[in-house]
């Protein structure tokens, strides 16, 4: 059957992105397929980075490595992927400021640009639903709050940040099966890495999440983060590097692995 005769199939969600028919969230595209967030630099800029990567892997885990400078083709995730047209929406930053928002960004590659591609926590998010634990957010198309926490990332140059933490609420006996969860699996974002007193990460006031929309949840539950990769894009705007491109916030490069082949083989 012809991938594209079904909007379930993420190649036929990336077909309606490139011919301009969808520039909106991906949260709840596809649920079961993988999608990542995207930075792409300057070649000059890639090794720094790629090393803050390595050695931040609780926040920066990379899906697969880094293309080839002035590769648009990402293989590895999907059937014809082209970096330049399969996400919704893309800001462009220049010496750290976000220069401009566009829908596509042939125009603006660069046969020195490099690609970065970082997991996301839907992947999990969709393994807890394997066990019961249904998704935190009273909407599907609303993303987990994010904090910037007081735990500082390994430096790499110019590369430096402070962890941006995602949250869930969940009750213990949801945390313990959660952290069964993230034991068995290899997805990345899996364990988490506080729970409890929020105040113990520098997050002072729970209500009001640095991006996101903040959760309410009943006292039988607890406060539980995990590592985000927004974190590597925080890193980037301290950086301000003279070119990036990354895809906006929530919206996301859709790709063919499926979540649950991810927690197994990755």
């Amino acid at each position: 059957m012809d991938p594209s005769a079904s909007l379930s199939a993420p190649y036929a969600i990336r077909k309606m992105i490139k011919d301009g028919d969808y520039s909106g969230p991906t949260k709840g595209f596809v649920p079961g397929f993988t999608q990542c967030n995207v930075i792409i630099l300057p070649q000059r800029e890639a090794y720094d980075f790629f090393n803050f990567c390595q050695r931040n892997p609780e926040t920066c885990k990379l899906l697969i490595p880094p293309t080839d400078p002035g590769c648009f083709r990402a293989d590895e995730l999907g059937k014809e992927i082209d970096i330049r047209h399969h996400i919704p929406k893309y800001q462009i930053f220049k010496d750290g400021q976000q220069a401009q928002k566009c829908q596509q960004i042939e125009q603006l590659w660069r046969d020195d640009l490099v690609t970065f591609f970082f997991a996301s926590y839907l992947s999990f998010d969709y393994l807890l639903s394997q066990y019961g634990i249904a998704s935190h957010s009273v909407n599907p198309t609303t993303p987990l709050p994010l904090y910037i926490s007081n735990i500082p990332c390994n430096p790499v140059g110019k590369y430096t940040a402070t962890q941006v933490l995602a949250m869930r609420a969940l009750s213990k006996p949801d945390l313990i099966k959660t952290i069964q969860a993230a034991t068995l699996s290899r997805l990345p974002f899996a364990m988490p890495l506080h729970f409890g007193t929020p105040q113990e990460v520098g997050i002072d006031d729970i209500s009001k999440p640095n991006f996101g929309e903040p959760l309410t949840f009943s006292h039988n539950r607890l406060p539980v983060f995990w590592g985000s990769s927004l974190t590597a894009q925080l890193a980037i705007t301290k950086a301000a590097p003279e070119f990036c491109i990354m895809n906006c916030p929530h919206h996301l490069l859709v790709t063919d692995i499926q979540d649950l082949e991810l927690a197994v083989h990755k």
